[in-house]
């Protein structure tokens, strides 16, 4: 039997890889949020926090955290003064982000790549963990370019490859290894964190994000590697126009 995992990886259209990875998020939501404290060893919520030492204040402004899983960004954009849409395609997500009240706005079931707000609507577009998923991420950034106002920002937290060789060959081995064993032990789901570990793996390095931004109508893109480049923060600006 062909190995679904394999097989979606290697679908190009991006409405089968959609639903291929909202099905894997609804199935492993019950182990989601443990995992992701055992697997960063804790370190998820520092780079999360970390995303305000590269921001202005979020006081008062409209925020959309999109792919926001359970809402952990979400809440403390909240905690910070936004005024938040938190928007994932998995319901499943949004149901325990409800649960654990961590979704403080308007919680929202809708595709990324579809975004169903009005032009200029947002002061600041986040995406924590999420942005690897997306099959088309450049209609992804047209859309983030589309609901957010002139000067507005962009703020992309995700895992990524470090560039020092030593460490990048103990993460390699941590990527291959560890993760989808420890994932799939915990959440009973072993082919979920298969395929996210190769997600990691095999996601554009940063420099090439910051180019499809550019060329998606941001400008002045800035990266924050986060513990020895596990981690990237990139932030963009909406060009004025």
């Amino acid at each position: 039997m062909r190995n679904p995992i394999a097989y979606e990886l290697n679908d190009r259209h991006p409405q089968a890889r959609k639903r291929f990875i909202q099905r894997l998020f609804d199935a492993i939501v019950p182990t989601y949020d443990l995992l992701n404290r055992v697997l960063s060893m804790g370190t998820d919520v520092i780079w999360r926090r970390n995303i305000f030492r590269h921001i202005s204040s979020v006081q008062g402004q409209a925020i959309v955290d999109l792919c926001c899983g359970t809402g952990d960004l979400s809440a403390l954009m909240h905690h910070r003064g936004g005024n938040v849409v938190s928007l994932d395609f998995s319901l499943k997500m949004l149901q325990r982000g409800l649960h654990k009240k961590a979704l403080p706005g308007r919680p929202l079931a809708a595709d990324a790549s579809r975004l169903p707000f009005k032009p200029r609507t947002f002061d600041v577009a986040c995406i924590a963990f999420g942005i690897r998923n997306i099959p088309d991420i450049n209609v992804f950034i047209r859309e983030v370019e589309h609901v957010l106002t002139p000067g507005g920002k962009l703020v992309v937290l995700e895992l990524t490859r470090p560039q020092n060789k030593l460490v990048g060959t103990f993460y390699k081995l941590y990527l291959d290894h560890l993760l989808p064993l420890i994932g799939g032990l915990i959440s009973g789901q072993p082919l979920a964190y298969r395929y996210l570990s190769r997600t990691i793996a095999t996601f554009i390095e940063p420099v090439d994000l910051g180019r499809m931004l550019f060329e998606g109508g941001f400008a002045n893109v800035r990266h924050f590697p986060q513990t020895f480049g596990i981690a990237t923060i990139t932030v963009a600006h909406k060009r004025n126009m």
